[in-house]
């Protein structure tokens, strides 16, 4: 038997060659292309008309060959360098290749950053500036100052702070109310929000975001099932018990962001501690009360922190905080603060 396979190749293979013999010199030539020039790894991805296209070779030369000094983090699905095409400052994330330890995401997640990213233009919002089909590579705008969680870890000015939660709720908003199709990110948190030079925030890594198609009669109505994702301490309860992903599971995150922002403390059990200090009337003791934050007009910002906290304020940021704090203890009560 295995002499019998071993001649149906031989005689496969000499048809082949016999086939290629008799082709013309210029189908020879195309076929040797083909052989020869590197595939696509996802000829699938669809890019937008309006998305900038670069080559492998123009990325390598951006980031100076994959210099390791120009590395400057490490997404979920890929590593993140800084580079410069036509003099201006990058960051380029590429696709983690499939099987790579550690990989969390993939060609799904990118393709759906790559849509999302592609229709939406909003200040407070990362831009998309191109992409590398060959290495399922993202380009973005280059943001010196690092993550929103960098920023508290080096005693970011209280005003900052405040200024920040007002714009990417702006962000939020934005995409929330998106027509005909609202769109969800899913995975909002800390080192998601990243900050350019003067520390004015921008939303991003959209891999995991949904389009929710807005029901006509029920405007504040949007909702997808799919598997519970994100990241553990900032997900959604609701979510995370019934796969319901909706506007208010972003509005849950942004509670624990506001509650990060407004106390410093990092800790995912951060709503814990809110409720006991809540409780014992101690809410003011929690705020961030470093030096950075008690100079100038970050002392007025201090005390306007301290209303937020307040069980009775009614600012934007005060509902949403109490509101996520309110699930923590009783889901039930999920959307009453609008």
């Amino acid at each position: 038997m295995e002499k019998l396979q071993r001649r149906l190749k031989e005689l496969q293979d000499e048809g082949h060659n016999h086939e290629e013999s008799i082709l013309s010199p210029r189908r020879k030539n195309v076929l040797l292309m083909e052989k020869t020039l590197p595939k696509q790894r996802y000829p699938e991805l669809q890019i937008p008309e309006h998305i900038v296209q670069y080559s492998m070779s123009r990325i390598g030369k951006a980031t100076n060959n994959f210099y390791s000094r120009n590395l400057i983090g490490e997404g979920g699905y890929g590593l993140v360098y800084k580079g410069k095409l036509g003099g201006v400052p990058v960051a380029i994330k590429l696709l983690r290749p499939h099987g790579k330890p550690h990989g969390r995401q993939g060609f799904p997640e990118y393709q759906q950053e790559v849509v999302v990213l592609s229709r939406v233009k909003h200040p407070h919002i990362v831009k998309l500036i191109g992409v590398c089909p060959e290495s399922c590579g993202l380009v973005y705008e280059y943001l010196p100052n690092g993550t929103l969680m960098d920023g508290l870890s080096k005693g970011l000015p209280w005003k900052d702070r405040i200024r920040i939660l007002a714009e990417q709720r702006s962000a939020l908003a934005h995409l929330h109310s998106s027509r005909p199709n609202a769109i969800i990110h899913a995975d909002l948190k800390l080192t998601n929000i990243l900050l350019d030079a003067g520390n004015v925030s921008r939303l991003g890594d959209f891999g995991t975001a949904r389009v929710v198609q807005m029901k006509p009669l029920e405007e504040d109505t949007i909702c997808r099932r799919t598997n519970p994702m994100g990241t553990m301490g900032y997900m959604d309860p609701v979510f995370f018990t019934t796969g319901e992903l909706t506007a208010e599971s972003d509005v849950y995150a942004f509670g624990v962001v506001i509650l990060q922002v407004l106390t410093g403390l990092l800790d995912l059990n951060i709503v814990e501690q809110v409720q006991e200090a809540m409780k014992m009337d101690a809410a003011h003791g929690l705020l961030d009360a470093s030096r950075h934050l008690a100079r100038g007009a970050g002392g007025a910002a201090h005390a306007a922190g301290a209303e937020v906290l307040q069980p009775g304020a009614e600012p934007a940021a005060s509902c949403h905080l109490q509101r996520r704090v309110a699930i923590a203890g009783h889901p039930a009560d999920h959307g009453n603060c609008k």
